[in-house]
């Protein structure tokens, strides 16, 4: 795809990821990731953190990462990809959507001088793409490090009192 961008995600377009990152979380709701989004891009964090868009001439975004750095007890200073989506109608422009923004975040990993770069996918990429971000990740040297599993808690009941 020769007219593919990587740029940092600008306030003002937050709006326009949303139907990227519905297609891989269909439980978001737009004004859920505008405030996510808006908080994780905000100053105020000991690192800067933030969101890279992959964008087709014409200024279609076709692909994120979302990112911050982290300390590792292993590997040091970290730079942990949350969310790498990468989106495309036909596989050879995902493909190449995936090698840019993976060679995106390694030169921000290389910057920012961390030690190691862990990329954490969301399931619903691998259950839509199940070979692709998989393969570009370990094709780019990244090598599966773990399983990272959630258990979403329910609000606490703040009405009871002992």
């Amino acid at each position: 795809m020769p007219n593919l961008t990587i740029l940092p995600l600008e306030t003002t377009r937050v709006a326009q990821c949303f139907p990227l990152v519905h297609l891989t979380e269909p439980s978001m709701t737009a004004n859920a990731w505008q405030d996510f989004a808006e908080g994780h891009m905000s100053a105020g964090h000991p690192e800067p953190n933030g969101i890279l868009v992959a964008e087709k001439l014409g200024g279609c975004i076709l692909g994120l990462a979302v990112y911050s750095i982290d300390r590792d007890p292993l590997q040091g200073r970290t730079l942990l990809v949350k969310n790498l989506i990468a989106h495309d109608y036909f596989a050879a422009g995902r493909r190449q959507v995936e090698h840019a923004l993976i060679t995106a975040i390694e030169t921000l990993a290389r910057g920012k001088d961390c030690r190691a770069l862990h990329v954490i996918m969301p399931a619903a990429s691998v259950e839509l793409f199940p070979s692709g971000l998989h393969d570009a990740l370990e094709s780019e040297g990244h090598k599966l490090s773990g399983l990272s599993y959630c258990k979403p808690l329910p609000p606490m009941d703040r009405s009871f009192r002992s």
